[in-house]
């Protein structure tokens, strides 16, 4: 048994590191520099996040044109600058580093390397649910910002990096108990 997860550590971390360099580089020299995502990202995320704060009573607006690389929210009737949305915070990045763990993580279904159909919903489901919890981290700093414009940076370094990671987290921990089959094996054993 313990020959068999050794082997299965080591192709899930050589295929992890494999795909994460990959995607890595994919990113910085193909999809950033050569493609509008990151920046339709970036407006998605500020127009929900701007619909959620008015949608709870907050009046907010979405700035396009303050820089070129950033979109700002902010509170209408606040002097204060808001929250910047760029691409480093957009999300595109988290959104790889979950789907690259996921499609590198080995799975056993009825025969022992066969495809997990599961991979083709769960991972495009957590890209959603991950893109849901920057939306409200956005509309909660954009309030932070606009009562305590000093607290955003802790909060925005700190909190909610904790808090969007242990998010994934979660998700991959539902991944593996529920999808994976690794806990049929476990219980055979």
């Amino acid at each position: 048994m313990k020959s068999f997860l050794k082997n299965r550590v080591v192709v899930f971390l050589s295929l992890a590191i494999l795909l994460f360099t990959i995607w890595h580089f994919s990113y910085y020299y193909i999809i950033n520099p050569h493609t509008g995502i990151d920046k339709a990202i970036s407006l998605n995320l500020a127009e929900i996040s701007n619909q959620l704060l008015c949608w709870i009573g907050y009046d907010s607006v979405v700035d396009y044109y303050k820089t070129e690389e950033y979109i700002i929210v902010r509170m209408q009737d606040s002097w204060l600058p808001g929250v910047r949305i760029g691409d480093p915070c957009n999300g595109l990045n988290l959104f790889g580093l979950f789907s690259v763990v996921l499609i590198a993580f080995p799975t056993l279904v009825k025969r022992k390397y066969s495809i997990n159909l599961h991979k083709l919903w769960f991972i495009p489901l957590g890209i959603v649910l991950i893109h849901l919890v920057n939306v409200i981290r956005v509309a909660v700093l954009a309030i932070i910002a606009s009562y305590n414009y000093e607290a955003l940076n802790f909060n925005h370094d700190v909190t909610f990096k904790v808090i969007t990671y242990s998010f994934i987290f979660l998700l991959w921990y539902i991944w593996i108990k529920r999808y994976s089959g690794f806990n049929k094996i476990a219980k055979k054993e």
